[in-house]
Parts: C-alpha cells; sequence; structure tokens
C-alpha cells in the first residue's frame, strides 16, 4: 500500500459529522461499528493454525501479488502477507449482514479466510460462489469451508479471465460482489465493466484500491463512473453501489472498527 495517499487519506476522511447521507450515515454510525466475539474468534483460530504451519506449497497466483515474490512459500507465510486481516474481515461481515444480498460472489479465495467472514452473516440457502486460480490455495479453502459445515460455498478454480464470465452467467441471484484478485488497473477495470453486465449486481466491494498507482486510477475511475451512484473510499478497500436509485455522490471515510 502506497503511504502518501493513506497519509491524504487520513487527513481528509470524514467521520460521521461530515456525512450528510442517511444511508451512509447509518452504515458508519450502527453498522460498522458493531462488536461481536462468534462466530469471528472461531476464523481467527482457522487463521492461526494456518499461521503455525510451515508447509512449502509452489504458488501458482495470476495476479499483479505474485509478481516480486518466490514461487514457492509456506503456508504460515501466504496466510500472514495476504489472508484478508480480522479488521477488514469484520468490517465486510457487519456490510454483508446489513445489506443481505441474495447471492455472493467472491474473486480471489485465496485460504477461504476471507470467504469465511463474508459468508457467516447469511442463511445457508443463499449461495455464496468464490473464485480462485491456484490449485493448493483452493485445495485447502475447500477443506476450511468443509470444516466449518459451509455446504452452501461452491468454489471454481481456474484462470478469472475464464471462470468470471461463466460463473456470472450461470448466477442470476448474484447481488454483492468482493473483488480480491489480480491487483492490476487493466484486470480491475474489466472486472468492472463483466460485473456491471450483470443486472441483479447492486453492489461491488473493490480491496487493495490503493496498492498500486494503477489501483489508484482503476478506483477513481470506477467512482467517475456514470453507472455508479455511491461510492465509499475506507482506504483499506472501496464500495460501490448501482441500481438503487440513490444520488451520485462520493465520501471518503474512516473505517470505525
Amino acid at each position: 500500500m502506497l503511504l502518501l495517499p493513506y497519509l491524504k487519506h487520513l487527513l481528509f476522511a470524514k467521520g460521521p459529522h461530515g456525512v450528510h447521507s442517511p444511508f451512509v450515515f447509518k452504515l458508519i454510525t450502527e453498522v460498522l461499528r458493531e462488536q461481536r466475539t462468534e462466530p469471528w474468534s472461531r476464523i481467527e483460530a482457522a487463521r492461526r493454525s494456518f499461521l503455525a504451519n510451515d508447509t512449502v506449497y509452489e504458488v501458482k497466483d495470476y495476479g499483479a501479488g505474485s509478481k516480486g515474490l518466490q514461487k514457492t512459500r509456506t503456508y504460515a507465510r501466504a496466510v500472514a502477507s495476504s489472508a484478508m486481516p480480522r479488521k477488514k474481515g469484520e468490517a465486510l461481515h457487519l456490510l454483508v449482514e446489513h445489506l443481505q444480498p441474495s447471492g455472493l460472489l467472491e474473486i480471489g479465495t485465496h485460504f477461504g479466510i476471507g470467504t469465511l467472514y463474508l459468508s457467516e452473516p447469511l442463511h445457508s440457502t443463499k449461495k455464496i460462489k468464490t473464485l480462485e486460480g491456484d490449485p493448493t490455495h483452493a485445495s485447502e479453502a475447500r477443506k476450511l469451508f468443509h470444516l466449518f459445515q459451509k455446504e452452501n460455498i461452491e468454489l471454481v478454480e481456474g484462470n478469472f479471465n475464464d471462470t468470471l464470465p461463466t460463473t456470472l452467467n450461470a448466477f442470476p441471484e448474484c447481488q454483492l460482489v468482493y473483488v480480491d484478485g489480480n491487483h492490476t488497473e487493466e484486470a480491475t477495470l474489466r472486472y468492472f465493466e463483466l460485473l456491471l453486465q450483470h443486472k441483479n449486481i447492486t453492489c461491488i466491494v473493490l480491496d487493495d484500491i490503493y496498492w498500486s498507482k494503477g489501483m489508484m486510477r482503476a478506483w477513481k475511475q470506477i467512482c467517475a463512473d456514470s453507472r455508479i451512484e455511491l461510492s465509499l473510499d475506507f482506504y483499506w478497500f472501496g464500495v460501490v453501489f448501482l441500481n438503487g436509485r440513490m444520488r451520485k455522490e462520493h465520501f471518503n471515510l474512516y473505517l470505525p472498527r
């Protein structure tokens, strides 16, 4: 993540008193301030198990995050560097719980820790599909979902360029999408265009919007798009809403965790 944009975000981000949208005000004063222990403690226990695992595996990573990294990693290092942090997981859990989408798509499963944070607030009858390119990540994530008895999670393995279009076509009930894979400007904008072709998607969460200058440009372009009604910049991730008949607004916000 880039330091200067973070300092600028701290300087200009708004708290509750700078927000005049009732929807956003409730989101940051009530929804994202909730404090819980379960089921987050169980998910964190799974994280600790991975962090204690020094098994070495060969990485097959199609995303930008693989560049400059060794082609072999330990489970512990991979989870420490790339798994969804607890603070972000808690916030996204609460967002999903508040929005209650009829279906959820995740682009970038990794070891499945983030998937669990996203899935816990949804009823077992609601479908969750998650895409992963690395076979080791996919295998371990499937084991984790089985351990947590998440029969409503379907993991689709393969290159996102192939799996995303076909998954979207077969997932009409999808309303919320979490994008956490291939953090390049070109790929992010391409995924965005594909997602906007899906008539039922109302919310897209984009991870690591300040991961690079390219991701910053992609995020800025997405926020400016006329099809986006409301955009929320929490620095660690961005949230955009569409198809909700809201007026076009953008807010830079502190993450209230």
